[in-house]
């Protein structure tokens, strides 16, 4: 308060150092020497947080910085958390020893070295995981505890764009593309699955163990060196429609990477033949397909034998 607040008469107090718990309704109220109330007045004081930002990225990226850039001063003495606060409550950094880094977070975040004097809380956040995605609070104290500042940042990490691929039944093989560009950690698990219409596991493959487990399914030999996690699908069915989803794991079981393609494979166009099934409607001969070599059809077959499936195939 002012040193002679009878002859200025200015009550008024100044509160220094604030903290978000400040917030509140402060009142003054003036007394005679015989304990009566003569004035009396209220202010209603609103201690507001940074405004919340959101944060939007791709997985895949290397990494993301969430912002917290401040323009007052700072005291010396200051103890800074980054964490996330939902859907769960896990300590993601702190600028000293006094609070233990949650174990999914250690060795992936990263600080300004020189925060206090650059005033650069901002959080560098590595090796993106799509369950990263949340609400991420800085809080900022002083020496005694006290809250100074706070401010949240909503992280979004969202998945690959979903491809749509278009074959024809009969076809050999299909390639489902995913190429990544960052480098990826020397222990992974590589999971293709169709997710839709059901859950079916399609290829495996775990690079500790160094082995591919499929059955009519190829992947790249090497693909943490090729960066080529693409799938080829041998053999094509009707029934192979639907959805697949490739997912990267690290060696904690935390998720790295996913992305779905669907692929619609499409019956075979009906051909107008004659009635001796060899020749089209344009008087044309029908072209030998590569089904027709494999199963040893040529052109003048019977049509009741060029369809005729190999045994343990169904349409």
């Amino acid at each position: 308060m002012k040193k002679d607040p009878l002859n200025t008469k200015d009550l008024s107090l100044t509160l220094k150092d604030l903290h978000l718990t400040d917030r509140g309704v402060y009142t003054c109220t003036v007394y005679n020497k015989d304990g009566h109330m003569l004035l009396q007045k209220s202010v209603t004081l609103s201690v507001r947080d940074y405004q919340s930002v959101v944060v939007e990225v791709t997985q895949g990226q290397k990494s993301v910085l969430m912002p917290f850039k401040i323009t007052g001063e700072l005291p010396q003495v200051i103890k800074v958390e980054w964490k996330l606060t939902h859907p769960e409550e896990k300590m993601v950094h702190c600028n000293d020893s006094s609070q233990k880094q949650d174990q999914a977070y250690v060795g992936r975040t990263e600080m300004c070295q020189d925060a206090l004097n650059t005033k650069d809380l901002s959080l560098t956040l590595k090796d993106l995981h799509l369950t990263d995605s949340g609400v991420y609070t800085c809080t900022v104290y002083n020496k005694d505890g006290h809250m100074l500042l706070q401010k949240s940042v909503t992280l979004s990490v969202k998945d690959f764009q979903v491809e749509m691929m278009t074959v024809t039944q009969g076809e050999r093989s299909v390639l489902i593309p995913f190429k990544v560009t960052d480098d990826l950690p020397q222990d992974v698990k590589v999971e293709w699955k169709l997710t839709y219409p059901e859950e079916t596991m399609i290829h495996l493959y775990e690079s500790s163990k160094k082995q591919h487990l499929s059955q009519d399914t190829e992947m790249d030999e090497d693909p943490l060196r090729t960066k080529d996690l693409s799938l080829t699908l041998k053999d094509l069915h009707l029934t192979d429609s639907g959805v697949y989803t490739c997912t990267v794991y690290n060696k904690h079981g935390h998720m790295l990477l996913q992305k779905s393609v669907t692929l619609s494979v499409k019956e075979k166009p009906s051909e107008a033949e004659d009635q001796n099934g060899v020749k089209s409607e344009t008087g044309q001969e029908t072209p030998q397909t590569d089904a027709d070599v494999e199963h040893g059809v040529t052109p003048g077959t019977e049509k009741n034998d060029r369809y005729r499936f190999p045994a343990g195939r169904h349409v």
